[in-house]
């Protein structure tokens, strides 16, 4: 995949110098620059944007943007839709603090999942060896003859 590409679930994080750096980000997606500034060009917009660290660009058209640091490099995040359009923080520290929030009650769902799976299945087997160990034995009826 293109560096410059952001896939549609996906956030990343990259370096911006003073040459145009062409991005193809999905509508809804965001930029945050936390260190340095950068100058915004995007098709069909009638004016430039320039932002500064903790700053924020929505992205609303699918169109190619252009992204260049001013007076040396700046450091972008690019978030994705689903983490972008959760809540408007214009903050990037906000903004990331909230995303690992949610990444990590996502991560203790799935583990919670994983375990109750593994104790559930495991409860399952001890039982079935406990009905097969205990398990009353089929007697065969034992006949006299009279003597």
């Amino acid at each position: 995949m293109n560096r410059n590409t952001l896939a549609k679930d996906q956030a990343t994080m990259f370096t911006v110098d003073g040459n145009p750096m062409p991005l193809c980000l999905p509508i809804g997606s965001a930029i945050f620059v936390y260190l340095g500034q950068v100058w915004i060009t995007q098709e069909g917009m009638r004016e430039d944007v320039i932002l500064g660290p903790g700053e924020r660009f929505d992205v609303r058209s699918g169109t190619l943007i252009l992204a260049s640091g001013i007076r040396g490099n700046a450091y972008v995040y690019v978030a994705c839709r689903r983490d972008a359009t959760e809540r408007a923080d214009s903050d990037v520290y906000a903004f990331l603090r909230r995303r690992a929030r949610r990444l990590r009650a996502e991560e203790l769902n799935q583990m919670v999942r994983t375990i109750s799976d593994r104790l559930s299945h495991a409860l399952s087997t001890v039982l079935a060896q406990f009905r097969t160990t205990f398990a009353p034995s089929k007697r065969i009826p034992v006949t006299h003859t009279p003597c």
